[in-house]
């Protein structure tokens, strides 16, 4: 195994090095902060398709952040351009709507304390509701997309109850509810090592989609205030935008994520456990290396119990 010798593609092995690196001989004083020291001559042997060590190639790839086999030879140039990642174990959605929470709290005044058998057949709904496994592909966003996730930005509706729970029907009185997520999912590629340079782009593009949240859930909409604050911060955007990708070879992906939920009841089909639904979306960002086309993102939703016809 020592002695077994690997070739990378070449445009594939220029393409993720330029990425981070604008020469070889960049890459190679910078290796030994990796601790994968590599020389220039080899960066080059490597670029040039020539057979090097399996490990000088493995290094090669670390060093840039890549899986081997994304920079192989015997790879199509369509797969270097997609990447794939798994966040099925991570729970992004609740099992309920923002609606079900209005619905809740109509039945009683500001005064009561809302009974929580009322409650528990919620949550007894949402413990016959099975987890499924979806996929979502994000493509390159664009101005427009970037501006239209500012009202999901950041969502103030985190939980069922307005708090800080994240249960499933466990725990004590105040761990019993079902929870909602409706804000902006932030994503990096797994392969990328952002440097401060890019992180400050990060948090201004952050910073102008606060701004717009806040602007667009303040002002009266369609008002010349408004109209003036889309404008400049999808200037800002934009030009933040641009310098990523030209200066840093970075941009984002978009898309959208879904799931289905418990939406609304009143108190008769309460007793009787019969319930609306409907499909939620949260809206994604993915940073990734300009050269990425598409992102494959595997996730986990809801899918509501579905009625048998007794016919």
């Amino acid at each position: 195994m020592a002695n077994k010798t690997f070739s990378l593609d070449p445009t594939k092995a220029k393409r993720a090095r330029t990425a981070v690196y604008a020469n070889p001989k960049a890459m190679a004083v910078d290796s030994p902060t990796k601790n994968y020291k590599i020389s220039e001559r080899t960066i080059r042997s490597i670029e040039d398709g020539k057979k090097v060590k399996l490990s000088t190639a493995e290094n090669y790839a670390t060093i840039l952040r890549c899986n081997l086999n994304e920079l192989a030879g015997d790879l199509s140039v369509g797969e270097a351009d997609r990447v794939t990642v798994d966040i099925s174990s991570t729970q992004i959605f609740g099992s309920c709507s923002i609606n079900l929470l209005r619905d809740w709290r109509s039945h009683y005044t500001i005064d009561d304390v809302p009974p929580w058998d009322d409650l528990d057949i919620v949550r007894g709904t949402e413990r016959e509701m099975t987890k499924c496994f979806k996929s979502s592909t994000l493509k390159p966003a664009s101005i427009d997309q970037l501006f239209n996730c500012a009202p999901v930005y950041r969502s103030t509706i985190q939980s069922f109850l307005q708090d800080g729970s994240n249960s499933h029907g466990f725990g004590g009185e105040k761990n019993q509810v079902p929870f909602i997520r409706l804000d902006l999912i932030w994503m990096v590629q797994p392969a990328l090592n952002p440097d401060e340079i890019v992180i400050k782009k990060l948090e201004l593009v952050q910073e102008e989609l606060s701004n717009a949240n806040s602007s667009l859930s303040g002002q009266i909409a369609h008002s010349a205030e408004s109209m003036i604050q889309q404008l400049k911060t999808n200037s800002k955007i934009k030009e933040l935008i641009t310098s990523l990708d030209n200066e840093n070879r970075l941009r984002f992906l978009f898309g959208e994520m879904e799931s289905e939920c418990v939406d609304s009841f009143t108190k008769r089909t309460l007793k009787e456990g019969d319930f609306t639904f409907i499909n939620i979306k949260r809206k994604v960002l993915m940073l990734c290396h300009n050269f990425v086309d598409q992102a494959l993102v595997q996730y986990s939703a809801w899918e509501t119990p579905k009625k048998i016809d007794s016919t």
